[in-house]
């Protein structure tokens, strides 16, 4: 007979794995967690292994000797086959022996701790469980009342080294929704700090597909492990539970929680970092420490909410407010460096999404990166990315790339830093580059919904067929959609001869943008050879007569119906203009016909294009840019 001791070890009891010290049962996805007496009725049960147990002894072993009436234990019983699904007749695991007691039906192995594969040799499920998507909401609920932070380990650090884990969005169980901001950020701030382990290399999933279980999931990602986690609040405690799977075997290896006050939110969120570092690389290095640290715990909630709405930025009077909370965080916090960061990035965007002046908002979020930069020199490096997005804008090419270069080279980065310098390099007509950096991004973004759209869009310009058709079906199923993107997919469409398509493309992402539609059905039956492409030509010309169309839009449009003079027309006023335009559709295939004319260069000295080609080692050839 096991001994309560080997019992607390861990054992199979039919399919279920009962973990005592975790106080958990297992069985494929599901993860239940019983209150303190009914396992103790289970132990008492299990050492019998079989043989039954009558009340009198479960009295003596699960209360203590003192007098109980028959009721408690009944209950007890009840419990228990209820966690393990056990409800109907005939009983599969606790059955009862009339005017005796209870015993279990199914017998007990006990896990071997030494052996590579725990699970008995004839139970067709593994010792340790793998965890679906569809269920691991249910499995976090369970381990929020663990106190034991760690309390079992099943991996050999040594002959199971871990090089990546992906880190899926924490999931708000609160009874609030407006209590999501803090989830979302704790798990970001989560991710920056991990990301300065040099052992690990963490991919950010902002986006899960709800139609994989975790382990699918996790090998779809190319990880070893997969963290998902989630926030509940108690009174005035944050309680931040997690769970760390190993992708191999869908086995947990770890899970715990965190909790605090919410004034101590950022060092519960390191406190965690450092959890799962000492679980995946050992105790033997330093603490991870965040290199930005608030020293207020209001500035730093109004920073994650700011953030949170500086995310959904497409909403309606979410930038303003965001503006106002990543302002507040600074007043009351004036040393915390990613709150100037963030603010920084909003100007740098605000002539994109609500029309302000450029030069203006330019000389704003450079003057507040700089601040910030005084304030926490910690984040010179993340804010180069602000900084060469502002220099991209004023076409400073050069400076532009040196700072994207920094900023991409740093341990903490954001999604946006690689799509900026993707959109600088195509700006240039380095093409090759633009998608090399933005492939770079998706190894640490996997779900990111933006850069999902700038490969599409980048597989399009270099001809890449059936890469760009993936992209853009994936990017659409993240909720890409509108503006800029849909007019790439629409040339690409074209280039398909999915004509229907691309008509509806080009209409939707022209009306995104304000402009006029009503010459996209004349254009597409002219392409066709349906239409008269001067008739074409002169819908668009009453169309932009009354409201301009976007340069790069009206230019290809113009290309394509032959209207090369109307075409450069165009192109020439993005030197003179001081709106800033992206130069990369300049580089398109379909204007091959535009750069074959003799002020087609000069057209680009204009713009600062050659001057970097010079620079970077580039040369204008068969009417392409080649680079070393």
């Amino acid at each position: 007979m096991p001994t309560i001791e080997e019992l607390e070890q861990g054992f199979m009891l039919g399919d279920w794995q009962v973990l005592p010290k975790r106080r958990q049962f297992i069985r494929g996805d599901e993860v239940v967690q019983p209150e303190p007496l009914p396992l103790k009725v289970l132990l008492s049960l299990a050492a019998r292994n079989g043989e039954a147990v009558t009340k009198d002894q479960l009295v003596d072993e699960c209360w203590g000797g003192r007098a109980t009436a028959d009721a408690p234990i009944t209950r007890c019983i009840a419990q228990l086959r209820k966690l393990l699904g056990d409800t109907e007749r005939p009983y599969r695991y606790i059955d009862v022996l009339v005017r005796t007691g209870y015993f279990l039906k199914q017998p007990v192995v006990l896990l071997d701790k030494e052996a590579d594969d725990p699970a008995p040799a004839d139970a067709d499920e593994p010792a340790s469980a793998p965890v679906s998507r569809r269920s691991y909401l249910g499995a976090l609920v369970a381990t929020l009342a663990i106190v034991a932070l760690l309390a079992v380990f099943l991996i050999d650090k040594e002959a199971d080294a871990v090089n990546s884990i992906a880190v899926m969005p924490f999931t708000n169980l609160t009874e609030d929704s407006a209590n999501a901001y803090i989830a979302e950020g704790f798990k970001v701030e989560l991710v920056h700090t991990l990301q300065t382990v040099p052992e690990l290399a963490i991919k950010n999933v902002q986006v899960p597909d709800a139609r994989m279980e975790v382990p699918e999931l996790g090998r779809s990602l190319e990880v070893d492990y997969v963290l998902v986690g989630a926030l509940r609040i108690e009174g005035m405690e944050l309680k931040f539970s997690y769970q760390l799977v190993r992708v191999d075997d869908g086995i947990i290896i770890s899970s715990g929680q965190v909790s605090g006050a919410r004034d101590r939110l950022f060092s519960r969120q390191e406190e965690l970092a450092n959890l799962v570092k000492s679980q995946v690389v050992g105790n033997e290095q330093q603490p991870v420490v965040s290199r930005s640290r608030p020293q207020n715990s209001m500035g730093y909630d109004r920073y994650l909410l700011g953030q949170y709405l500086m995310e959904r930025r497409r909403r309606e009077g979410n930038l303003e407010d965001a503006i106002a909370l990543f302002e507040e965080s600074i007043d009351l916090d004036p040393g915390f460096g990613p709150a100037y960061l963030a603010l920084a990035e909003i100007y740098a965007l605000l002539p994109d999404y609500r029309g302000w002046n450029r030069e203006e908002a330019n000389a704003a979020a450079l003057r507040i990166a700089g601040r910030g930069i005084d304030a926490d020199p910690a984040i010179e490096d993340a804010a180069a990315s602000v900084i060469g997005f502002v220099y991209h804008k004023q076409r400073k090419w050069a400076e532009a790339e040196a700072a994207f270069t920094r900023a991409t080279g740093s341990s903490v980065v954001e999604p946006n830093a690689f799509n900026w310098y993707s959109l600088m390099l195509g700006s240039v007509g380095r093409f090759d580059e633009a998608l090399h950096q933005v492939s770079l991004a998706l190894e640490k973004f996997p779900r990111s919904a933006v850069l999902h759209s700038r490969i599409a869009v980048v597989h399009a310009w270099n001809g890449n067929t059936s890469q760009a058709d993936l992209y853009f079906e994936r990017a659409r199923q993240l909720g890409v959609g509108g503006g800029s993107f849909d007019l790439a997919h629409a040339v690409h469409l074209m280039r398909k001869g999915a004509f229907t398509d691309a008509t509806r493309a080009a209409s939707r992402g022209v009306a995104d943008g304000g402009g006029p539609t009503d010459w996209v059905n004349p254009m597409i039956a002219a392409i066709q050879g349906e239409g008269d492409p001067a008739i074409a030509i002169a819908a668009l010309d009453d169309a932009t007569a009354l409201k301009p169309l976007n340069p790069s839009v009206e230019a290809i449009a113009r290309v394509i119906l032959g209207d090369l003079e109307g075409a450069m027309r165009v192109a020439r006023s993005l030197a003179q203009s001081e709106q800033s335009y992206e130069t990369e559709f300049l580089f398109l295939d379909e204007l091959a016909a535009l750069r074959a004319r003799p002020d087609f260069l000069p057209l680009l000295e204009s713009l600062g294009i050659t001057a970097y080609w010079e620079q970077a080692g580039c040369r204008w050839q068969q009417r392409m840019v080649d680079c070393d």
